[in-house]
């Protein structure tokens, strides 16, 4: 699940901005479900919202930084069934963020990819 600003949209609408969060099925791509998010908020709820309203039960959702919220995760979880992953922990949550940096993670199983798309490489452990 991720939010995205529409490009060239924020012409054609009175608010200046237009942004959609989406829950898109990894394997295939194919978009389960989207929710326009209202100008006067931001993408947070609007997650939330959307998930409540799909089958999620038994599904990993994945969601980026911005979605590493108590809130969010009680939402996914114990409201719609679902797993639920960050897939980044970024300065917006300083305590999870020192957290993580005081594990060990030598003494977890791991395994770790490169890949090489859009320009750019990605590793991911």
């Amino acid at each position: 699940m991720d939010g995205k600003d529409l490009r060239g949209a924020s012409k054609q609408s009175e608010s200046g901005r237009r942004m959609l969060v989406a829950a898109v099925e990894q394997g295939s791509g194919v978009v389960l479900g989207q929710l326009e998010i209202d100008s006067k908020t931001n993408e947070i709820p609007a997650l939330r919202e959307l998930g409540g309203g799909l089958d999620l039960i038994g599904r990993v959702v994945t969601a980026d930084a911005l979605h590493a919220q108590l809130e969010t995760a009680r939402c996914l979880v114990e409201d719609c069934g679902a797993d639920y992953l960050i897939t980044a922990v970024k300065d917006n949550q300083p305590t999870m963020l020192e957290d993580l940096r005081g594990m060990d993670f030598n003494a977890c199983p791991s395994c770790a990819t490169l890949d090489k798309q859009h320009g750019r490489l990605e590793q991911r452990r």
